[in-house]
């Protein structure tokens, strides 16, 4: 059920986010997947619009990408297979507004924490995805010898924490060309 009203509210907050910053002039909505989803919860769905061509099933769109947040504890480096084979790759977290986004999904989800696509590496902090590390959100950093793997808290900001620690995870990817 946690999980039914996080993606509802969550959908509603892309959605008021995008209606605020863009003006979908000509898209069809998918009755379908409102359909879908009323016949999996009890009582009314709030009024959501969803437009074909955003991303797929399960994901939730911030700007130009598609994330998704998984519950299934894996550890670090289970997580990024897991999320190569949704077409993804853990998230890298590219701007206070994804970071945001993110915090708030992992904070409705009831986790403490969740894996994100930052590492160590030969003396610096990468994104798996190979995305610039300029954006950093740091609650804590502790030793890259034994920590050198990124979890982003629900408490707020991100720490390094050991690789073979099972947490839930974000995958993040691209999101559709807009026309």
């Amino acid at each position: 059920m946690k999980v039914l009203i996080l993606s509802a509210l969550l959908c509603m907050y892309s959605a008021v986010t995008h209606a605020a910053t863009h003006a979908v002039t000509h898209a069809a909505p998918v009755s379908k997947s409102t359909e879908e989803a009323a016949s999996m919860v009890e009582g009314p769905l709030p009024e959501v619009e969803m437009f074909a061509g955003q991303c797929p099933s399960g994901w939730f769109k911030k700007g130009s990408r598609c994330f998704l947040m998984v519950t299934s504890k894996k550890n670090w480096s289970n997580a990024a297979t897991h999320c190569v084979g949704q077409q993804g790759s853990l998230a890298s977290v590219q701007s206070s507004d994804e970071y945001n986004f993110l915090q708030t999904m992992v904070t409705f989800s009831g986790q403490s924490s969740a894996w994100i696509g930052g590492f160590h590496f030969q003396g610096a902090w990468r994104w798996i995805d190979s995305a610039g590390f300029y954006y950093t959100n740091w609650q804590t950093q502790n030793s890259v010898s034994r920590y050198p793997c990124l979890q982003l808290n629900s408490n707020g900001g991100w720490s390094n924490y050991n690789c073979r620690t099972s947490r839930a995870f974000f995958c993040a990817r691209n999101g559709p060309p807009s026309c």
